[in-house]
């Protein structure tokens, strides 16, 4: 039995809701023989400030940008600064475990504009929280252990000490595990995570810790209630 110090939270799609479409993807449609992982790399682990800075970033990447692209660049930023949502009960969720002592930390692969909608969206996390890694300050994604590392070490506290609630396996749960970190998987998109479920239950991927289907069930498990980790877990 260990004692349970730390819960460290994914941003997207875990605690908040936004545009069904990514900006990478809305940008990757934009300009020419490019993908939307190429662009999630740039945008993603840049501290840019303005619409401006994302045009040059891919400017001095990709060449030069149609005059409508800049355009519409500008009005995807001034968008995603708006666009986050709330999860019902996450803000509760949050404030209930730091309320137990449990220290709180935010780890998200995030650019820029998103995340300022996410810290008008969710003011109470971002104030609760003890230890904040994004991608873009620190120019590293997840699944990469740098991020994983960064927060356990903002938060002193070790892996085994530490849970890591996210909604995507490959990259909140499965990176967490490897680390020695336990993992509540939030499955509440079960759709986008089918191949990693099926891997799951062929025994070719570990489970989870734990797996509820919404952000609200978190609190309510055993190993957050009582602050320690047990032998009970339950598998996707």
């Amino acid at each position: 039995m260990c004692d349970v110090k730390a819960v460290v939270f994914d941003i997207g799609a875990t605690l908040v809701t936004g545009p069904p479409i990514a900006p990478n993807k809305v940008i990757a449609s934009l300009v020419d023989n490019v993908t939307s992982a190429e662009v999630a790399s740039l945008i993603m682990t840049t501290p840019l400030e303005t619409a401006e800075e994302v045009c040059n970033l891919l400017r001095s990447h990709f060449g030069p940008l149609a005059k409508d692209v800049a355009e519409r660049i500008t009005e995807l930023w001034k968008a995603q600064h708006r666009a986050a949502q709330e999860i019902e009960g996450a803000t509760e969720t949050v404030l209930t475990l730091k309320a137990r002592g449990l220290k709180i930390g935010l780890l998200s692969d995030i650019w820029t504009p998103y995340y300022r909608s996410v810290e008008r969206a969710i003011p109470c996390v971002i104030n609760a929280a003890e230890a904040i890694v994004t991608s873009f300050q620190t120019g590293w994604r997840k699944p990469d252990p740098a991020n994983f590392l960064r927060v356990l070490d903002d938060l002193g506290v070790e892996p085994p000490e530490t849970v890591m609630v996210g909604d995507t396996y490959e990259h909140d749960i499965l990176p967490a595990l490897r680390l020695g970190m336990h993992a509540i998987w939030v499955l509440c998109r079960p759709d986008r995570e089918s191949e990693s479920i099926v891997r799951i239950l062929n025994s070719q991927l570990p489970p989870p810790t734990v797996t509820v289907q919404s952000i609200d069930q978190v609190a309510q498990v055993d190993i957050l209630q009582q602050g320690k980790l047990s032998a009970k877990a339950s598998g996707a």
